[in-house]
């Protein structure tokens, strides 16, 4: 396993009640004794070294020993989501994940550097298990790496290759779940009203509060330094046109979610990060060019403003469009860990956030929209048509449109629209083109200038 480093962490067990019970860790002199309470429950907590490539060893005894081996510290990061967290390295059914075989064959070259927990996927209706119903620490070879989502691993991999510790990745995902789910029924409650959560509990077999009890709770005592998180498709509703799911308040309901979370972790000034995924292009309801997932990235985008120290992995070029699990899964993982390596690790020498709309101007029958997240300008460079860009007049209907690149300055306009009042940047569910990226191969955001929302 990877403990949490130069923290305070908690072992806790079972043993007969009120039965004395010792723990002796390799890395400290003397021996920490303790005693089980009346039902048999005990928990000790003990401070962890600076993380190292050393092998440690914690004993426990309560007159029967258990010896845990190979023990080291490091980072440890907690991966949750749906079924594009879940998606593991060798893929799903005829879903492959881009180069497998390439990581998986090169896995035991990570066996000390990547160590891997998956929590089983378990369901318990509000009331919190005290810790998981299985499931063991495995280090990375090619058989668990095979098995372990794809997301959780190249982001630990990215991680790995420049830490001089380990990496411990806590997986917890459901395919299919909501958000509301991974949620207590107390944090629900302060965002929600009650009619709300009586619908919520009639739109999946998965009920609010079911996987935060049955999969969160039971690991919730076990230190990490973050989170990364792949969620959303479930809550945009993408079955029908006739549900759009939570486009109004997904954001609200993920800040709780993170606040809950950090509270259950002990962190009080928001210390531990929250990384998350931009869902990808896809044709949800069945149709390539309505705007419901779109509406939903603004709905992302918005958490971004009122969820502190956290970022978005944007996803604008990754997308399939009648496969809702995308292959590219390197990228996935290696933007979230480069948000990371920057906001968490202080890497410098790179952007790690996608670009993003900032600003825009109609001028001379053209709109000039300033972009954020491109100090060193914007690609595709001089020379290379820009796509993706559609524009408008008062008439509210868009054309197709051209557009020009000048530092992190996009210039759009159309010969079939005089006078432009907005404009729009792969504003559909499955965008024709798009290919605004900053100097770092990271795409830009969807976004638009204008409130139509009924127009498509």
């Amino acid at each position: 396993m990877v403990l949490q480093q130069s923290t305070e962490i908690e072992l806790w067990g079972k043993a007969e009640a009120m039965k004395r019970v010792t723990v002796e860790l390799s890395w400290m002199k003397s021996k920490i004794k303790t005693q089980a309470d009346s039902n048999g429950d005990w928990s000790v907590k003990v401070q962890t070294p600076k993380g190292s490539f050393d092998k440690h060893t914690i004993t426990f005894s309560d007159g029967e020993q258990v010896r845990l081996e190979n023990v080291m510290v490091g980072d440890v990061w907690v991966c949750a989501g749906q079924s594009n967290m879940e998606m593991t390295v060798r893929g799903f059914d005829s879903q492959p994940v881009e180069n497998s075989l390439d990581y998986i064959l090169q896995a035991g070259k990570m066996a000390d550097h990547i160590r891997m927990f998956d929590v089983m996927n378990h369901r318990s209706y509000q009331q919190e298990l005290w810790d998981c119903v299985g499931g063991e620490w495995q280090q990375a070879s090619s058989e668990s790496v095979a098995s372990t989502s794809a997301t959780a691993y190249f982001f630990a991999y990215n991680l790995a290759e420049q830490m001089p510790y380990p990496i411990g990745i806590i997986t917890a995902d459901w395919g299919g779940s909501r958000v509301e789910s991974w949620m207590p029924m107390k944090a629900l409650e302060d965002i929600l009203t009650k009619e709300q959560i009586e619908h919520k509990h009639t739109l999946h077999y998965i009920k609010p509060t079911d996987l935060y009890c049955g999969m969160i709770a039971p690991i919730k005592r076990f230190k990490a330094r973050g989170f990364i998180w792949y969620q959303g498709e479930a809550n945009l509703g993408y079955q029908s046109l006739d549900y759009l799911g939570d486009i109004d308040h997904y954001d609200i309901m993920l800040k709780r979610m993170v606040e809950q979370w950090r509270e259950d972790w002990g962190d009080k000034e928001s210390e531990m990060p929250f990384y998350y995924v931009m869902i990808a292009p896809f044709y949800y309801c069945n149709t390539f060019k309505d705007t419901t997932l779109p509406l939903f990235i603004e709905c992302q985008q918005r958490a971004l403003s009122i969820i502190p120290n956290s970022g978005m992995a944007s996803t604008t070029d990754l997308g399939e469009a009648t496969c809702i699990h995308p292959a590219k899964k390197f990228e996935v993982g290696q933007r979230l860990a480069a948000l990371a390596l920057a906001q968490t690790y202080g890497f410098k020498g790179y952007e790690p956030n996608a670009p993003m709309y900032e600003s825009h101007v109609v001028k001379d029958g053209k709109i000039e929209v300033k972009m954020k997240n491109a100090p060193e300008g914007l690609v595709p460079r001089y020379g290379t048509q820009v796509t993706g860009f559609r524009i408008a007049g008062g008439d509210r209907v868009f054309h197709e449109a051209q557009a020009t690149i000048k530092g992190g300055v996009v210039t759009v306009w159309s010969d079939q629209v005089k006078e432009p009042v907005a404009v729009r940047y792969c504003f559909h569910n499955v965008p024709d083109g798009g290919n605004l990226k900053s100097m770092y191969g990271l795409p830009a955001i969807p976004f638009r200038t204008d409130r139509w929302n009924d127009i498509k």
